[in-house]
């Protein structure tokens, strides 16, 4: 039976149903849909909760329609914990690390929700410094563990692995009286829609054993995805697959700031600064950088360069950002270093001729034009 409560008041208990369908995932998704005859409907209303099995849905829709001669309601609901995809709970910072299950309560801190069981005892880390909502924070704090959420009511679970960890045989000839399967490569997973004679109890995240001889199929693998009705549960859908959660990379955002871009510049020299003893020993060069500007569309460094005497060389880069001001590309456009000089030790120069001769001896010559005023307008070496 499903219970209504609008609030803490239980309001209703639906004992009878045209239809009913459950679908669970292991990534997190849980929801329920039912229909029913209209008069059984009148104090339905959305944003009430629906109990089914000691889960608790949010109604999200309710429509009412004419099948023949016969007014129906059909409803949809999701899991409570979707309310953590509300704006009240939004956060826009979080930075903890220590026991799974403390990390777990602080993230839910300020919910209706509290940590269950969490099978996960390692220090973890996760940080978090820009706009996301609750939900997905808790799906990703899940994914940094490796763990698959379970839900309790109101309580969270992290489970190492939902499910039974022995392969259950899920199919004979004898018991199963319809079955078709489809096999999807993009996702990586395959479809089992399966009718059986006698109930059969599964799970998400089951390990199972599928033998159908008349089709050919004799797989062990997992279930991913189970969609059933839960006042019948003769029928059911099974998705199977391997399971990985995946971590998102937009949690910790890299600050646009150009004081950021300098700090981490600045900090790749000093950590290389810090091995300057080291590498005096070895007897080869390294670069540090020695100091970074940032105008409207450069960035300027200046690196230096060690072994045994310093010089130094600069570099020119151009950026791009995007519409949130982060830095997107970086692009050398100019490069000058002093180690590409050398000492003048004479220059003499006639009406159009440069004669240069360094403090080393060797000695080049340069052509040269000038415009009506006498101003040099293109130098160019003599290729002797």
């Amino acid at each position: 039976m499903i219970e209504i409560y609008a609030g803490n008041t239980l309001i209703q208990t639906i004992r009878k149903v045209m239809s009913a369908n459950i679908r669970e995932q292991l990534e997190g998704e849980f929801t329920l849909s039912f229909s029913v005859l209209a008069k059984s409907a009148l104090a339905l209303k959305t944003r009430q909760l629906a109990k089914l099995n000691d889960q608790y849905f949010g109604i999200v829709q309710i429509t009412k329609s004419l099948q023949g001669s016969l007014p129906t309601c059909s409803v949809i609901c999701e899991h409570v914990s979707y309310i953590l995809n509300d704006d009240i709970y939004k956060i826009n910072e979080f930075d903890f690390t220590g026991d799974p299950t403390a990390g777990l309560n602080q993230l839910l801190s300020g919910t209706p929700f509290l940590a269950g069981i969490v099978e996960f005892t390692e220090s973890c880390t996760m940080k978090i410094n820009q706009e996301v909502t609750r939900r997905s924070a808790l799906m990703q704090y899940i994914a940094i563990l490796g763990g698959e959420i379970e839900y309790d009511g109101y309580q969270i679970n992290i489970r190492q692995h939902r499910g039974s960890s022995e392969y259950k045989a899920v199919m004979d000839t004898k018991n199963v009286t319809d079955v078709s399967v489809s096999h999807d490569s993009r996702e990586n997973a395959s479809s089992y829609n399966i009718s059986f004679f006698k109930l059969l109890n599964l799970s998400v995240g089951d390990n199972v054993h599928i033998v159908f001889n008349p089709l050919g199929i004799n797989v062990k693998t997992r279930i991913i995805s189970l969609e059933y009705n839960p006042f019948y549960r003769y029928n059911i859908r099974v998705e199977v697959g391997r399971y990985r959660p995946s971590i998102s990379d937009t949690f910790y955002r890299i600050e646009s700031s150009m004081n950021n871009v300098e700090n981490s510049l600045t900090q790749v020299g000093s950590s290389v600064d810090g091995l300057q003893t080291q590498v005096n020993d070895l007897g080869v060069s390294y670069t540090i950088v020695k100091s970074l500007s940032i105008d409207a569309g450069f960035i300027n460094v200046t690196y230096e360069v060690e072994k045994g005497d310093t010089h130094q060389y600069h570099a020119q880069y151009s950026y791009t950002t995007d519409t949130g001001g982060r830095i997107t590309s970086i692009t050398l456009e100019d490069i000058f270093s002093e180690l590409l000089l050398k000492e003048v030790s004479t220059l003499l120069v006639d009406a159009a001729r440069f004669e240069v001769t360094y403090v080393d001896g060797v000695t080049a010559s340069y052509n040269y034009t000038t415009d009506s005023s006498g101003r040099i307008t293109a130098i160019d070496k003599v290729v002797e």
